[in-house]
């Protein structure tokens, strides 16, 4: 496609429902770009339309050498951004919240008019074709989601429902329609049998037939070509040459790590650490690349015996959820969140074990997206300085606190053979390895898993360090807020880097519409427009921003 009304960069969550819905319009020429390889329909891969997140262990679709700063000690670790059609709604653990209410009112504190609550939950309903709800009461909407009916939940699961209601809390059937502290069957972005994804739901058969929609797969953009401060085309790379796009308009949806990035190596940042690397400032906007902010979680693991189990064939992960206000002054409600998963690889020894996730949703620490040099192939250098802000800490410590409660309830207790701090790993990472040893060691966690108690226990404990065994019925070790911050990681969940607010604000990067200050025909849309993290899996908060932000550049909104 020559020249066309929009290019929009990045086929995730975001860019894929961008292009569906700017493509509706016969008049507008639109094309899409994305780096990864395209997931047509009739040619999806199977680990990406499974139910269990196999996709999250292929290596294929993600960046390549992406790590990242956890803590303000410098270490590095590798940290997981999608590179695939569909983008994290392709590799993700299927939740699908929308957060909190005043998740988006305070983005209109921050300077994000128009984008509060009454504002955008129309276009998470516009978004949501939710299979539990009244589908009376509208028509069907492209994105699925349901909650695994209770006769599939595992015992395990069931036990922590009672526990939780034996706490105070109440069970929230609907926890999108009615959020607030609670337990609640978890939605899930899926049919019965098959993930939805932004790619499935929006770029379907006859999306994609249209002759005004044009979708160029395996092309990385390395920068944004300007005159003068009006964007008009980018550079690209495809095929191991380098390409120019001409447009009329492009529009980043490239996430909260690669669009600020993709900004700086293009010239719109802070201008002196710009000029630093040697790239020339088009615009002076110091917020590109800060406010970066993401969700700190950890996980406790749980042998189970064969009673307590998900049946063996369904493929199934994440089941329910808890929401709990902190309590903590000057914090927000409902910001920790617990998980509760049914199985943990998609090998046969998967139910043996169950995990709960405990998380903080509402942080306050901020870190940030710099360049360490002007090379395009150079990965950007990311840096979330988790638990810096002294609010975080003490939070995380007490979500923890509760799974472990839950854990020792004596009702729960009953279900599981032992529990286990897991180590500070991506969770399916360390119960899944690719090829013949992976293969061999599922083999091993078969025998082990299926052992008696106390071999399991004793074979587990060396593998899973610094993590360890904590409790069982019988007995219960301690465990520390130090090995419980220890066990933390960031989620795949980054916002913030490229932030709507006021155009005096100096940390904003766009206008309410989306547009980037101080230049003309660039946009961005995507999770790094979040002023504030919701207290949410970040995926169907992106699909909302995707929608609302199409309906205003459909609408040609003025700011």
């Amino acid at each position: 496609m020559n020249n066309p009304d929009f290019l929009i960069v990045g086929g995730g969550s975001a860019g894929a429902t961008l292009a569906a819905r700017l493509s509706e319009d016969p008049a507008t020429n639109v094309l899409l770009i994305e780096a990864g390889l395209d997931t047509p329909p009739g040619s999806t891969p199977a680990d990406i339309t499974d139910t269990f997140p196999s996709s999250a262990l292929n290596p294929a679709y993600f960046w390549p050498k992406l790590e990242a700063v956890r803590f303000p000690d410098g270490s590095l670790h590798p940290f997981p951004q999608a590179r695939v059609m569909g983008g994290g709604s392709s590799v993700m653990g299927l939740v699908a919240l929308r957060g909190m209410p005043s998740d988006y009112d305070r983005w209109v504190d921050a300077g994000a008019q128009g984008w509060g609550w009454s504002d955008v939950v129309k276009y998470f309903r516009k978004a949501e074709n939710d299979l539990d709800r009244d589908q009376s009461q509208s028509e069907a909407r492209p994105y699925t989601i349901r909650r695994i009916p209770q006769n599939e939940w595992p015992g395990f699961v069931t036990a922590l429902e009672r526990a939780a209601v034996a706490q105070g809390l109440p069970i929230v059937p609907d926890i999108n329609e009615t959020p607030g502290d609670g337990f609640f069957p978890m939605p899930v972005s899926q049919k019965a049998e098959t993930r939805s994804t932004s790619a499935s739901c929006y770029l379907t058969e006859s999306v994609r037939k249209r002759s005004n929609l044009a979708i160029m797969p395996g092309t990385r953009v390395k920068a944004i070509r300007f005159e003068g401060d009006r964007a008009t085309g980018v550079v690209a790379e495809r095929g191991g040459e380098t390409i120019e796009i001409a447009a009329r308009e492009i529009i980043l949806c490239a996430g909260a790590i690669h669009s600020p990035a993709i900004l700086l190596r293009s010239g719109v940042g802070p201008a002196d650490e710009l000029k630093r690397i040697g790239i020339a400032p088009v615009a002076d906007r110091e917020g590109v690349g800060r406010n970066l902010q993401n969700h700190p979680y950890l996980h406790f693991g749980v042998t189970l015996p064969s009673r307590s189990r998900l049946k063996e064939h369904l493929r199934r992960f994440a089941i329910a959820g808890i929401r709990k206000s902190s309590g903590l002054e000057g914090c927000t409600e409902a910001d920790l969140l617990i998980f509760a998963f049914g199985r943990v690889s998609p090998r046969s020894f998967g139910p043996d074990v169950a995990m709960l996730g405990a998380a903080l949703y509402a942080p306050y620490s901020r870190g940030s997206v710099t360049l360490t040099n002007a090379d395009p192939a150079t990965p950007p250098h990311i840096d979330f300085r988790m638990f810096e802000d002294p609010r975080d800490a003490p939070r995380m410590a007490k979500a923890g606190r509760l799974v472990e409660t839950l854990l020792l309830d004596p009702a729960v207790a009953k279900t599981y053979n032992d529990a286990f701090l897991l180590p500070p790993t991506m969770a399916l990472n360390q119960f899944n390895k690719p090829g013949l040893l992976g293969g061999l060691l599922a083999m091993a966690a078969k025998l082990t898993l299926n052992a008696p108690p106390a071999v399991a226990r004793t074979l587990i404990g060396p593998a899973i360090r610094p993590g360890r065994w904590f409790a069982n019925q019988h007995s219960h070790s301690s465990l520390t807020d130090s090995e419980i911050l220890g066990a933390a990681v960031p989620m795949a969940h980054p916002v913030g880097t490229c932030t709507i607010g006021r155009k005096d604000d100096p940390q904003a990067v766009v206008d309410s519409t989306c547009r980037v200050y101080g230049v003309e025909n660039l946009r961005v849309v995507d999770a790094s427009v979040m002023p504030r993290i919701p207290a949410a899996n970040t995926n169907l908060p992106t699909i909302m921003v995707a929608e609302r932000a199409a309906n205003l550049i459909r609408s040609k909104a003025i700011a």
